[in-house]
């Protein structure tokens, strides 16, 4: 009798612990942070500013499969009058059509506000993947979340890898792609 009360007590101990954390959102770290930047090496290229004036979100993937790779992100900042989130996902899979995101199982990070980040880094993988970072704001702290109205990007090519600059929108106008600014970085030498 006393074992079955043990037995029971682990478990109620268990399920109160799963309804605290649960709302909290808080999920099995699959990252790490760093003060430090990416090993990127030296510029290779610099290519154009690409606008995408319907984009919602922006995916960074894989094409090589046997080659590792591991990517790094970080909010950099943005001057935006509505409330800002960026939610970032990953999944092993080629890239899904534009403005289509994974399931919310491949959730892997959300972070509600614009103030600059420290870098964070998935686990070096191998295989294709994708990484979709989502940009999205809402009028007052309990209005709805809504999507970026627009998404501009600036790649740079370095010996290490690919860095990205991520500006979100959050106005139907596209006035000035500054409300949500992150930074993107696969490293996946070449």
């Amino acid at each position: 009798m006393k074992r079955r009360s043990i037995v029971n007590s682990l478990f109620l101990a268990i399920a109160v612990t799963v309804l605290l954390v649960w709302p909290l959102g808080l999920r099995a770290p699959a990252q790490q942070s760093s003060g430090s930047p990416p090993p990127l090496g030296s510029v290779v290229r610099e290519y154009e500013m690409l606008s995408m004036p319907t984009a919602t979100a922006y995916s960074v993937y894989t094409t090589n499969a046997a080659t590792p790779h591991q990517v790094w992100y970080r909010i950099y900042g943005g001057n935006a009058l509505f409330r800002q989130r960026l939610r970032v996902y990953q999944e092993n899979a080629g890239p899904r059509p534009i403005n289509q995101l994974p399931p919310e199982s491949e959730l892997q990070a959300e972070i509600t506000d614009n103030d600059p980040t420290r870098w964070y880094r998935f686990a070096p993988e191998t295989d294709v993947f994708t990484y979709y970072f989502d940009g999205d704001n809402r009028l007052t702290a309990s209005s709805p979340w809504r999507d970026a109205f627009g998404v501009k990007i600036k790649r740079t090519r370095y010996t290490n890898g690919n860095r990205y600059e991520v500006d979100f929108e959050d106005h139907d106008s596209l006035d000035d792609f500054n409300d949500l600014r992150i930074e993107v970085v696969i490293l996946q030498p070449a």
